[in-house]
């Protein structure tokens, strides 16, 4: 976090970034990387599927390309962002599992290349209907990341799971349950706002409740009757609150505005403004 002077007193301000996601079915990533700068933005949180960065699309020196890109244009990734709609960790079957797990060493490998520090993993996706048994989804989520976590280590990687409504542990802290056990400071939490508002989680108290765990934050608004990654503002979520918070703990990582827009350019503009008002740059 950086200090700047307002109202004269020095406090804290708080890192910001945005995700690709909305720009994800309207372009490339190098078109969305453009739009998203312009709009203000320098850090980012990156979609690891087509068209945007899909690591089996990617050469060797596609990569190096990459990461000089990024250098002469004053941008950096925060994370990859590998989105939990076609693969699963806790996935009830084998071969849905080995397949996911393959998919995050790919990534991992990717990130040590373009020189990436955290990717983003949602912890698995839990049927509605007739679910497994917590223990049993919690256990193949564990047996997997214990495949990865070696892997993310030599390649000085963090993988940060997501709190998300359909995965076996949609509060933070079941996550901070689940992060103390398996011991590991090679993991971390990605907090998202809007999904904890959906669950009807209190955020700053998460964000107390991650603590340590916290390594990054995701901003867009929502209401606890439906799931959404509003425009800021739109919604219910207490931005001025989350800030706090993040101050209490002294956050030093980054939050990434993650909005689905049909505006997208106007709302990431309007976003950056709004957060400013909260102390975020």
């Amino acid at each position: 976090m950086l200090l700047v002077k307002f109202k004269d007193h020095l406090v804290e301000t708080l890192s910001l970034g945005a995700s690709t996601w909305t720009y994800l079915q309207t372009c490339g990533l190098e078109t969305a990387l453009q739009r998203l700068k312009s709009a203000g933005y320098s850090r980012f949180d990156v979609l690891t599927i087509p068209p945007h960065l899909w690591p089996y699309d990617i050469d060797k020196t596609q990569r190096r390309a990459l990461r000089n890109l990024l250098a002469g244009e004053g941008l950096s990734f925060d994370s990859l962002n590998l989105p939990s709609t076609d693969q699963n960790l806790c996935s009830v079957t084998l071969q849905m599992r080995e397949y996911s797990v393959q998919q995050f060493l790919d990534i991992i490998d990717l990130c040590e290349e373009v020189c990436v520090p955290m990717i983003v993993v949602v912890p698995g996706r839990r049927a509605n209907f007739v679910p497994p048994p917590l223990e049993a989804a919690h256990g193949w989520l564990k047996a997997g990341l214990e495949t990865l976590v070696p892997h993310a280590e030599r390649a000085g990687v963090r993988l940060i799971l997501e709190n998300h409504h359909m995965s076996p542990m949609p509060t933070v802290q079941q996550m901070v349950t689940f992060l103390d056990e398996f011991g590991s400071d090679q993991l971390g939490i990605a907090y998202d706002v809007a999904n904890g508002e959906f669950v009807g989680e209190d955020q700053t108290q998460a964000i107390r409740t991650a603590g340590r765990w916290l390594r990054q934050v995701h901003i867009s608004d929502a209401s606890r009757s439906k799931w959404d990654h509003a425009p800021i503002g739109r919604s219910a979520v207490d931005f001025a609150a989350v800030a706090q918070a993040l101050r209490e703990i002294g956050f030093s990582g980054t939050s990434i505005v993650e909005l689905i827009s049909e505006t997208p350019d106007a709302d990431m503009a309007d976003a950056r403004q709004e957060l400013h008002r909260h102390g975020w740059r």
